[in-house]
């Protein structure tokens, strides 16, 4: 009787994993900071690392974020693999502004955040433009911003009156935030390559928010 091989499985990259009927004591065993997953209703969504790319876009807007919040006492801003969580809902945006009352605990920020962006990705678009974007209006986040490098397009949902949401769509010139009031970038910052300097781009924002 022959011994039977044992099990190869080979994943390529990128990919998008989903593992079915984890309870979310199973999902906070699993998860951690050294891999980005998220948790909807039951579904474990595992994400392949990042390429160069898309963590280049997610550092400068996370930066440019970050430096805007903190100048201006805002709240606060995190990324990469850090989870929100409301209700049974546990996502993991490139980057997210929350308020400076927002419980934050060891492992997640218990609030739905005032911003939320995402940088679309081969791996990701359909979930990101599908279920995952259907989830942020479910739960109610008022304002997110898709950044998809592929069309260079930025793709804004706002949340209007009767919880609705309204689509903008940006190709250049500034993208303006509600829920951040005053932080904007320029849309095609982001299609440079290699990226503009950040401490440029931060000198023309504090010139747009003050009014110049």
């Amino acid at each position: 009787m022959q011994a039977a091989r044992p099990l190869e499985v080979r994943i390529e990259h990128p990919y998008l994993l989903r593992l079915y009927g984890v309870s979310e004591a199973e999902f906070e065993a699993i998860a951690d900071e050294d891999l980005k997953a998220e948790y909807l209703h039951g579904v474990m969504v595992v994400h392949s690392p990042a390429s160069f790319a898309h963590e280049d876009r997610q550092a400068f807007l996370l930066t440019l974020l970050r430096f805007y919040t903190e100048a201006y006492g805002i709240g606060k801003v995190v990324g990469g693999n850090a989870l929100f969580r409301t209700g049974s809902w546990q996502f993991a945006p490139d980057v997210m502004a929350v308020s400076r009352e927002a419980r934050v605990t060891a492992k997640r920020v218990e609030a739905v955040p005032l911003l939320v962006i995402e940088i679309l990705s081969e791996s990701t678009r359909d979930y990101d433009l599908g279920e995952k974007r259907n989830a942020y209006w479910e739960i109610g986040v008022p304002e997110i911003w898709w950044v998809d490098p592929e069309e260079r397009v930025v793709i804004i949902d706002r949340r209007g009156s009767g919880d609705l949401y309204h689509e903008e769509m940006a190709r250049e010139g500034w993208v303006v935030s509600e829920t951040v009031p005053g932080f904007r970038i320029r849309a095609e910052w982001l299609w440079q390559e290699p990226l503009p300097s950040v401490l440029e781009c931060w000198e023309a924002i504090q010139h747009m928010a003050s009014g110049g």
